[in-house]
């Protein structure tokens, strides 16, 4: 009998309630929704079965004491035999979890509880917690998407969560660490772009992770990559890897035809001791969707919500109910509608739609669509000068259409167009929900700046040009009667023939200053200048 055994048959888990199965592992942060994918694993240490009538798992929210809820009760008939693994799980774990409940754990600092009949309990944490209730000894760390929190050894017991649950590839069922196994974690494959299109190169990324004990050298193991969506395969041999070691491998591939298809990347490992978690299938799409994003409201101003528009650019008449709308953060809500939208119309899908029929009465509230839950979207940028990604699915998470959005610039109330291919900020707002964009048609170039004297800093003014373009890219940038730079207002935004956009002159100096715009098409740079007089707040 191995040594955390004896100690378990003593009495002397630090952790675990004596007597009783330990908690293997618990996978609570799935890649994307975590709907159907969390688990927590069940061990029974001894050489005999273990009843689990009456056991009790409840989540724990580390937010304020006390907050314990009950997930999971054992029935009558469930019993763990000597030396074996129970699973208590969603319907999408495989293999098929002994029990399938929906769990909703949370992210850090969360917790759950075994809490057995007679009272014995057993807690296990993770992140960092402000009560002690909810960790034994120092917590586990908070394991990021896509991994679970293991038991490693399986037996450990080193008196704390933080010194017996590691981050591992999620392995329901099975040992959390055979002596020789590399795994495939579960949710990371992604095709990048998501929708390339035919012929076109695309990367493929995806973690393994040595979850053996043994350590790997470099060219022992390789990649195996197939699938319809690619020509043609791919191998590729893989680097060394320690034990508990998560490597990104990423290789450049071609898509095939297009439509629905599917990759699978599998690693190839001799005498593997854990086969199941070798592989994984990425189900994508090849080309466009059925539905194309049209127009984004990010900022409402008039109280309608957040909403986007569609077109139908199948052919076809299509049913909007399940299509699901997200963000970049993997949130996203269902399409609640019962319509059907002919080929090339327009649909908008809303944050709340009895708020946007009330602002925009004059439209068709048939082509108006709820989507539940709603996926918040950013209204600033992040260091990459992206705001949010808005991702657009079919019911079974196939790509439709994806859109990453600048913020910048784009005053409050007006929603970024797509007109030609290009994304820029609508005319003004509100926009044009279930009609074209109002496209503005080459002109003089012109450029202005109001109110040309302003308080500051802080201070608000409207850009507004025009353009001898039909789309540009457009910088303006603040400049001293010197001819130092003093500022950027706008930085290579995109633009059609006319646009404006209101900015804040945040740390601006009083001053008098020259306001440059440039604007660059695919042939030539033009600049125009206007003057701007910068005063103290109290002048």
């Amino acid at each position: 009998m191995a040594f955390a055994t004896l100690l378990a048959a003593a009495g002397l888990l630090a952790c675990g309630a004596p007597g009783h199965a330990i908690v293997t592992e618990v996978y609570y942060d799935a890649a994307g929704d975590d709907t159907g994918w969390e688990f927590v694993e069940l061990h029974n240490p001894f050489a005999h079965a273990l009843p689990l009538a009456g056991a009790r798992i409840e989540a724990g929210d580390g937010s304020a004491p006390g907050r314990w809820t009950l997930r999971w009760t054992g029935a009558p008939g469930d019993t763990l035999r000597a030396g074996a693994r129970f699973v208590v799980g969603g319907s999408r774990v495989s293999p098929p979890p002994d029990a399938i409940v929906s769990l909703d754990l949370q992210n850090g600092p969360d917790a759950l509880r075994v809490v057995w009949p007679g009272g014995a309990t057993e807690v296990v944490g993770w992140g960092a917690h402000e009560f002690p209730e909810y960790a034994c000894g120092a917590a586990a760390p908070d394991a990021p998407s896509g991994f679970s929190l293991a038991r490693i050894p399986d037996e450990s017991d080193a008196g704390a969560n933080a010194h017996d649950f590691r981050v591992s590839a999620p392995s329901p069922g099975a040992p959390n660490q055979a002596g020789r196994d590399l795994a495939v974690v579960r949710g990371t494959l992604r095709l990048s772009p998501a929708q390339p299109a035919p012929g076109a190169q695309a990367e493929l990324s995806l973690l393994v992770a040595n979850a053996g004990r043994e350590p790997l050298d470099a060219g022992v193991a390789r990649l195996l990559v197939s699938g319809d969506a690619l020509e043609p395969p791919s191998a590729l041999a893989l680097g060394a890897l320690e034990s508990g070691e998560t490597l990104r491998v990423a290789l450049d591939v071609r898509a095939a035809f297009a439509g629905r298809a599917f990759v699978r990347a599998a690693v190839e490992l001799p005498s593997d001791a854990a086969p199941l978690n070798d592989a994984d299938t990425l189900r994508v799409r090849v080309g466009v969707g059925p539905l194309e994003l049209t127009e984004i409201q990010f900022h409402p101003a008039q109280g309608e919500g957040e909403w986007v528009e569609v077109r139908n650019r199948s052919g076809l008449a299509l049913a909007l109910g399940g299509f699901t709308l997200g963000d970049r953060s993997g949130a996203a809500g269902r399409v609640v509608s019962a319509a059907w939208l002919a080929p090339e119309s327009l649909a908008v899908l809303a944050q709340d739609r009895a708020a946007f029929t009330r602002a925009f009465p004059q439209l068709d509230s048939a082509r108006v669509a709820a989507v539940s839950p709603w996926a918040s979207l950013n209204n600033s940028n992040d260091e990459n000068g992206v705001a949010d990604v808005v991702m657009l699915r079919e019911s079974d998470a196939l790509p439709v259409d994806e859109v990453p959005y600048s913020a910048s610039g784009v005053a409050a109330g007006v929603p970024l167009e797509k007109s030609d291919g290009l994304w820029a900020a609508a005319a003004g707002a509100p926009g044009t929900p279930l009609a074209p964009p109002r496209v503005a048609k080459p002109g003089a170039f012109e450029f202005d700046v109001a109110p040309r004297r302003v308080a500051g800093p802080g201070g608000d003014v409207m850009l507004a040009w025009r353009l001898p373009w039909p789309r540009a890219r457009v910088t303006v940038e603040l400049f001293d009667l010197d001819g130092r730079r003093a500022g950027v207002l706008l930085n290579d935004v995109a633009s059609t023939a006319a646009g404006e956009r209101r900015v804040r002159l945040d740390g601006a100096r009083p001053g008098l200053f020259v306001a440059q715009l440039r604007a660059r098409s695919d042939t030539a740079t033009l600049t125009r200048s206007a003057l701007l007089r910068i005063v103290r707040e109290d002048s």
